[in-house]
């Protein structure tokens, strides 16, 4: 009746506790959170009893039980007398044969006039207690572990229970997943964020071929500077090269000529591919220092071929103050400062 089965083991006139047990539930669901796995109710008489609901594990044990033996194996004997003490008591930890589930039983023994008139027992799933400690660490934030591997841990006695106390503590891996594995995976992600960043920025800065600066990066800066020390160099007949050995070994000579003018400045000079093979040089250098730095480079790159071929380079350079760069570029372009490596471009066959 109401989900409540009645178990008669003799014939005899039964009383109906359905409402009541309802209610009991219903009741004990809010505090247990819906782990209650059975209430119910045996009475004195032994000759029937009642559960919500009746599984078939109580029709194979609880048909033959003697009230009174549960009553003295759990120490429920005269607990009426029991003002401030346990008047209930909490069962170790067991699992039910059929289902294989982990439950803890509370018993509750009801007397009348110092006679045991029934016996209520509500079997409590026991991962409540796994749960309410989720709920906790949850709220407050906290890693307590209920594991018996701890770091540290306290063990503890439920209320009205002897046996099978429960261990509170912190864990090595939780304390790992909850602390050290999100610092490492921060620490991950920032690292990976700053080098993508950094990354972007070098990709935007910088020419992939020749690592100089790029024109539309550095073109802006020259436009509000109104003094300038500046080299400009060409690769002499450099669309010949690409004509005869390919594009390929023209990124070969324009890297290698690019090497060689890296070689021949100091790190604080700016370097800057300005087109194809134009590279402008912004050295902090007067006309006289202008003149030495232009001759070395065209040295260098005249030294020995470069993919073997030999190659040569014009540079043209000015030194002026109070000059926007637009006018200072063309005085490049009318020779007003120019330096001139004069050598044979392309000797045929040189190529490998």
């Amino acid at each position: 009746m109401n989900g409540v089965s009645v178990v008669v083991n003799t014939p005899t006139q039964a009383k109906i506790l359905s409402t009541g047990i309802n209610k009991l539930r219903s009741q004990i669901n809010k505090i247990t959170e819906n782990h209650i796995w059975t209430v119910a109710v045996f009475e004195t008489s032994a000759k029937y009893s009642h559960f919500d609901p009746l599984r078939s594990v109580y029709l194979k044990l609880y048909d033959h039980i003697i009230l009174n033996t549960i009553v003295e194996n759990e120490g429920l004997i005269d607990t009426y007398q029991s003002f401030y003490g346990c008047n209930i008591k909490l069962t170790d930890i067991y699992k039910e044969q059929s289902t294989n589930e982990i439950l803890r039983t509370v018993y509750f023994p009801i007397y009348n006039n110092k006679k045991l008139d029934a016996l209520l027992a509500i079997d409590i799933n026991n991962s409540i207690f796994k749960n309410i400690l989720n709920k906790y660490n949850r709220n407050k934030m906290t890693i307590i572990s209920m594991k018996d591997n701890n770091l540290y841990q306290k063990s503890e006695l439920l209320p009205c229970s002897e046996v099978d106390p429960i261990n509170l503590g912190i864990n090595f891996y939780t304390l790992f997943k909850f602390t050290f594995l999100p610092s490492i995976l921060l620490m991950f992600l920032y690292h990976s964020l700053t080098k993508l960043i950094a990354n972007k920025n070098y990709i935007l800065r910088y020419d992939q071929m020749t690592r100089f600066y790029r024109r539309d990066y550095y073109e802006a800066k020259l436009m509000n500077q109104a003094d300038f020390n500046l080299l400009i160099i060409d690769i002499d007949h450099f669309k010949t090269v690409n004509d005869t050995y390919g594009h390929e070994v023209g990124d070969e000579v324009i890297r290698g000529v690019t090497k060689r003018i890296n070689n021949c400045i100091r790190k604080n000079d700016i370097a800057i591919r300005w087109g194809g093979e134009e590279f402008m040089l912004f050295p902090k250098m007067n006309n006289e220092q202008l003149t030495i730095k232009a001759q070395q480079i065209c040295d260098s790159i005249a030294l020995y071929p470069i993919s073997d071929i030999d190659i040569s380079v014009s540079i043209s350079g000015i030194s002026a103050t109070s000059i926007h760069f637009n006018d200072a570029y063309k005085a490049f372009r009318s020779g007003s400062l120019s330096f001139k490596k004069i050598m044979v471009v392309i000797k045929l066959p040189l190529f490998k």
